[in-house]
């Protein structure tokens, strides 16, 4: 039996040892090349530059078709080089263009019949589809206004949605061929999924599973994504419904340079992504952006990054984060989590309170969630920390929040330019510059009823950036996000350094040093830091292990120095290891601590 198993796991040799590699082909590059001999003709240049384990073959985009004579031809020629083929399908309507992005419209029977249609022919290809993200609305013709009537967009949108996904897609899909299983591919804009009709709290067992959409690109291009958000969103979604997250999808557009690229890849299988789908295969053959007379094609820079990640990847265990609370379905501090994840706390979003945890985080979303001061309360009588954000405290203040401690969230704005750590490794006063102004919220407090753990200063007066309190036996703080998100990153080292000590009760590692760098935890005692600076950046590793770290790909010993930990209110103090590293830029190492394995 034993002997089975294991050649039950390694049945599927592919060409890297902890993922698949697979490339998704638009229904126009099917059609176009045809043959089995188009398709020969581009193999060798393409497989020199980039290793193909599977290919998903779409049957429709754009209202234009699959050819059939060509598809075969398709799944002849890859099956032949030992490529797995599985399919795909967009359903995007490009009858009009009023929108940039314009979907089906869900409430025309015609169209209707059309998605049910394509769902079927497809099924008849393949065992396995998906869904690439188009599978939302937005649509808001006279069919649609009158179906809703008086229900919200939202919730009209995600209920037709839900009907249409199991009667005119997965249903049809399995009826045809029972071996059948949909997949829903979800986007990277999750925190607005249900405006337009994904409901994460139904969609994941609606269909047969998810994939991820873990395309960053660059922050500076139209959805100002951050380059964390790669690695939270496969947590996020496998946390909805584990092992039925299938992979991670990223693309080249928007990269601008290959570092970007190769980013977003490393992030989503750092995240212990099984498989990853670049989009699009024929666009992997074209040269990137970067400098240079030859420079490589977007393929061969997938390649390169699928070969330095791939090593490390075996060595770490599951990812193991801070958690972030997300009720279903919630708005509120939009993306905040990944711009968190910038500043390195290894944030975890969760789906539903996790009452069993030391420490919980809480952005403004969890304001939907009627329970959440009981829950709250429950988790503090227990022991535990809450940090809230200020968006959270502003929303619930006049909900009930007063009853745990009071604060005010006026009207006001500050411009403060000087941080001031009160807290840390004694009582003194640390000082550090913003490196830009700081525009953050006004909150008022009790003084001696609270406390201000983290405070700012704009020409002799201040306010709090952390603020500590106490609830039962735990403690709660507040912690004052600036308007502008992407200010965190502006924020001095000391500031960041607190912050990370103070959410990271219960993480055997935190770091300190600039933003911008990220941390990636696993259960088995490894951890991953990431710079996404320009230059080689300098790190402390914190660590509860006091026999060191090993570098996971070199074997080279960090023994570090043992300090005592910073000091936070109604907690005991404890012995550190702190070991001084210098990550590349836009790179990573992988670290193990050694006093427990």
């Amino acid at each position: 039996m034993t002997v089975l198993l294991i050649l039950g796991a390694n049945a599927w040799a592919g060409h890297h040892k902890n993922f698949k590699t697979t490339a998704y082909v638009m229904v126009q590059d099917v059609n176009r090349l045809g043959t089995v001999k188009e398709w020969e003709a581009l193999w060798p240049d393409y497989f020199k530059n980039l290793k193909l384990d599977k290919v998903y073959l779409e049957t429709f985009r754009d209202n234009v078709f699959v050819d059939d004579k060509a598809m075969q031809q398709a799944i002849k020629f890859f099956k032949s080089k030992g490529v797995e083929v599985s399919g795909g399908i967009t359903y995007n309507f490009s009858g009009s263009k009023r929108q940039r992005w314009e979907s089906f419209c869900y409430s025309n029977p015609e169209h209707l019949k059309m998605i049910k249609d394509i769902a079927e022919l497809t099924a008849r290809y393949f065992d396995e589809i998906v869904l690439d993200d188009y599978y939302f609305t937005n649509c808001k013709c006279d069919l649609c206004i009158k179906a809703k009537g008086n229900r919200s967009w939202g919730d009209f949108r995600m209920d037709l949605l839900d009907k249409v996904g199991r009667e005119m897609i997965v249903e049809p899909a399995h009826r045809v061929n029972p071996k059948c299983k949909v997949i829903i591919k979800y986007p990277n804009w999750y925190d607005h999924f249900h405006g337009l009709g994904f409901d994460l709290k139904r969609g994941p067992w609606t269909f047969d599973g998810v994939y991820t959409g873990t395309e960053t690109r660059n922050p500076e291009s139209e959805q100002h994504l951050q380059a964390y958000e790669s690695f939270g969103i496969i947590r996020y979604f496998e946390n909805i419904r584990p092992q039925h997250n299938f992979g991670g999808w990223v693309d080249a557009g928007g990269a601008w340079y290959p570092e970007i690229f190769a980013e977003q890849l490393w992030l989503t299988l750092l995240a212990k992504a099984p498989e990853i789908t670049l989009f699009n295969f024929s666009s992997m053959m074209f040269p990137s952006s970067q400098k240079g007379s030859n420079p490589p094609t977007w393929g061969r820079i997938a390649d390169d990054a699928y070969n330095k990640i791939d090593p490390l990847l075996g060595k770490l265990g599951t990812p193991k984060g801070i958690k972030a609370y997300k009720p279903f379905n919630s708005s509120g501090d939009d993306f905040l989590h990944n711009y968190m994840g910038m500043v390195g706390i290894p944030v975890e979003i969760v789906p539903e309170f996790p009452e069993d945890e030391h420490l919980v985080i809480l952005t403004e979303c969890a304001k939907n969630d009627p329970e959440i001061l009981s829950k709250m309360k429950r988790l503090m009588e227990k022991g535990g920390d809450v940090i809230v954000t200020s968006g959270f405290y502003r929303a619930m203040q006049d909900k009930g929040i007063k009853d745990i401690f009071e604060m005010v969230a006026t009207e006001r704005k500050a411009d403060i330019d000087t941080v001031i750590v009160s807290g840390g490794y004694g009582f003194g006063r640390n000082i550090g510059r913003t490196a830009v102004s700081v525009k953050i919220p006004v909150f008022m407090y009790f003084t001696n009823d609270s406390w201000e753990d983290i405070t700012t200063l704009s020409y002799g007066n201040g306010w709090p950036l952390l603020q500590h309190s106490v609830y039962s036996q735990g403690n709660i703080y507040v912690w004052v996000i600036p308007d502008n998100f992407s200010h965190l990153y502006a924020l001095p080292a000391n500031a960041l350094n607190r912050l990370r000590a103070v959410i990271s009760r219960s993480a055997d590692v935190y770091i300190e040093g600039p933003s911008q760098v990220a941390l990636m935890t696993y259960n088995n005692g490894t951890f991953v830091v990431h710079s996404f600076h320009h230059e080689p950046v300098t790190v402390n590793l914190v660590t509860r292990s006091k026999n060191g770290l090993t570098d996971l790909m070199s074997g080279e010993v960090f023994k570090g120095e043992i300090k005592p930990s910073q000091k936070i209110n109604g907690r005991e103090s404890f012995d550190t290891n702190v070991v001084t590293v210098t990550i590349p830029p836009h790179s990573f190492r992988g670290f193990r601590m050694m006093s427990q394995f």
